[in-house]
């Protein structure tokens, strides 16, 4: 390959080499300075001008590029070359690298040392072309240089455009931030006034717990018969001589009374229970159980804390013993 194969080598997209083929040495070298394998680093005098155009269009176009007799300096002489520069990608990477091969251009055999255009040093036509091809070099390093420049420029342009994407980003973070605060003070808020109420709550809980308390008690102590009736007539209290006068039980609660099996006979009990839930006047009559006993039967309106009325409550008191005395 080194004898017959022409002189090649392969670098990707930022134009480092990557491998090489034949006799290289004729048209790349090292660089004085910190080593760098950079193709442009390394081409030899006359190559960097037509060695960047040739690339930049082969990276536009990803076709085939030539350069024809191009002239290149090796060792004070001047010699013609053909490059090829052929675009290609390894399967499955994304970068993009090129295949630059180099044709000798001035009718050298492979068997043979290859003869060599030179011109006598100091003549006019040397001058001038080195002056041409400094200046070709010149124009190459400036448009390359510039190349950079516009890279850099366009790189500053996308980090400009970053950094005002995060700051654009950080500035609705802290939005967000202070929404997510304020949030949580009003939470806060609502926390302490649920911490409150809870504590009404419970306090009232236990207001009625002692309220309800004082109620049984008091209707546990009182030897009175006492039934307090819904607005519907259903059972909802009831004192232990009521529970034995009328023969109530605690599967009656909440029971219309005109539907339980009383022990005693009341006429009219649920037209006059009615009555004064309507007319909001109190009434009272007389009747007598099963033994003869009398009592007379006082009905009153169940008023709320807000003056409504609720129900109805029934008060039993025994008046006289009526029972006829036997007869001697």
């Amino acid at each position: 390959m080194t004898r017959y194969v022409p002189a090649a080598v392969v670098v990707n997209e930022d134009l480092d080499i990557l491998q090489s083929r034949g006799h290289t040495g004729r048209y790349l070298e090292l660089s004085p300075g910190k080593a760098s394998l950079n193709l442009l680093r390394m081409a030899r005098p006359g190559l960097l001008f037509e060695l960047q155009k040739a690339l930049e269009t082969a990276r536009k176009t990803s076709q085939n590029v030539t350069r024809d007799r191009v002239q290149v300096e090796n060792n004070g002489d001047l010699r013609l070359v053909n490059i090829e520069i052929i675009p290609f990608r390894v399967t499955g990477a994304l970068e993009q690298n090129f295949l630059i091969v180099f044709h000798d251009a001035s009718g050298a055999t492979p068997a043979s040392s290859p003869p060599k255009e030179t011109v006598t040093p100091g003549t006019d036509l040397l001058k001038d072309r080195q002056i041409e091809q400094l200046k070709q070099e010149l124009a190459a390093t400036k448009e390359y240089l510039q190349s950079i420049i516009e890279e850099r420029e366009g790189t500053n342009e996308e980090l400009q455009s970053a950094n005002e994407e995060i700051q654009s980003a950080n500035e609705e973070l802290q939005s967000t931030n202070e929404e997510l605060q304020t949030s949580k003070e009003e939470l806060e808020s609502a926390n302490e006034e649920l911490n409150t109420v809870n504590e009404e709550m419970q306090h009232r809980n236990q207001q009625l717990s002692q309220l309800n308390n004082d109620l049984t008690n008091l209707l546990n102590s009182v030897n009175i018969a006492m039934v307090m009736l819904g607005p519907d007539l259903s059972v909802r209290r009831y004192t232990t001589q009521a529970e034995k006068m009328l023969g109530l039980s605690s599967i009656d609660v909440g029971r219309p009374i005109t539907n339980l099996r009383l022990k005693v006979n009341i006429a009219k009990l649920e037209e006059s229970v009615l009555d004064v839930i309507r007319d909001m006047v109190p009434k009272q009559q007389e009747f007598q159980d099963h033994h003869g006993s009398r009592y007379n039967l006082r009905i009153t309106p169940y008023r709320t804390s807000d003056n409504k009325i609720e129900g109805a409550v029934l008060v039993l008191l025994e008046t006289t013993d009526t029972r006829t005395p036997k007869s001697k």
